[in-house]
């Protein structure tokens, strides 16, 4: 009787785990402010060639070179001085991604997350940073090449895409470096890491902390808590009836030994 009370109990935890996507990747988060600012005008630079993350894509594939075993990652596609002049930013370690959240669909959201997976079987590490246009010019300026930046420049008043003057666009840079040591093959050696991939996804966080993408999870892990929460003072009251018995039955039996002895 008590094992087909407790059978139920024992389903749930599987179902859960039936209809939970399988983890199978490692994960990197990054949670930010969508705050408005002035927008930029990269449209004459190599900035505007970025892929776009948006509310009709927010989500994209892509592949990078990670960087050697032991690199520090704050150190992944800097010089000594921290720009590289002769490469910005087409370093084979690192991406660049335009991140759209001036959507009307997604005016309503302050907060967002960026989150980043790639597969167990990789062994790598990345770190995500997330700049503002602003930040993205200082760095431009920062070249000793000034052609760079010729065609970038804060346009006022500079229409987005939703007719304002200002903009919520943000930028991630996504770098990568080796953390394993593969075992050789005649066509590829021990010091070869291959291209790392990874999948990107932008969503709006509700309430400031819960993914678009858990609220249907959390929509039925709540009626189910409740639904065992209420049982289980009835469930635990139900058990006690055969514990009571258990324990009487070991205090008779022990008791009947005790007379054989004697």
């Amino acid at each position: 009787m008590v094992v087909l009370m407790l059978h139920p109990f024992i389903i749930l935890p599987l179902i859960v785990l039936f209809i939970c996507q399988e983890v199978i990747a490692n994960t990197e988060i990054i949670n930010f402010l969508a705050a408005e600012e002035s927008n930029v005008d990269f449209s004459s630079t190599t900035v505007d060639s970025w892929p776009i993350l948006n509310y009709q894509n927010n989500q994209g594939h892509w592949n990078v070179d990670p960087a050697l075993l032991d690199t520090p990652l704050q150190q992944v596609c800097e010089s000594e001085t921290g720009i590289d002049p002769a490469n910005p930013f087409s370093c084979l370690h690192e991406l660049w991604i335009a991140l759209d959240l001036d959507d009307e669909n997604w005016m309503s959201y302050s907060k967002f997350t960026l989150r980043l997976s790639w597969p167990a079987s990789s062994p790598a590490d990345f770190l995500l940073e997330i700049y503002s246009p602003q930040a993205i010019l200082t760095r431009l300026s920062r070249l000793p090449h000034q052609s760079t930046i010729d065609g970038a420049s804060i346009t006022t008043p500079h229409l987005s895409r939703t007719g304002l003057s200002t903009t919520r666009l943000k930028y991630a840079r996504i770098r990568v470096v080796d953390t394993g040591i593969r075992t050789p093959t005649p066509d590829l050696p021990a010091s070869a890491a291959q291209a790392i991939p990874f999948i990107l996804v932008l969503e709006q966080l509700y309430l400031g902390v819960l993914p678009a993408s858990l609220l249907p999870t959390m929509c039925f892990l709540i009626p189910v808590l409740s639904c065992a929460t209420l049982a289980t003072p009835w469930i635990l009251s139900y058990l006690d009836r055969f514990i009571k018995q258990a324990r009487q039955e070991l205090r008779d039996f022990s008791t009947a030994q005790e007379k054989k002895e004697h």
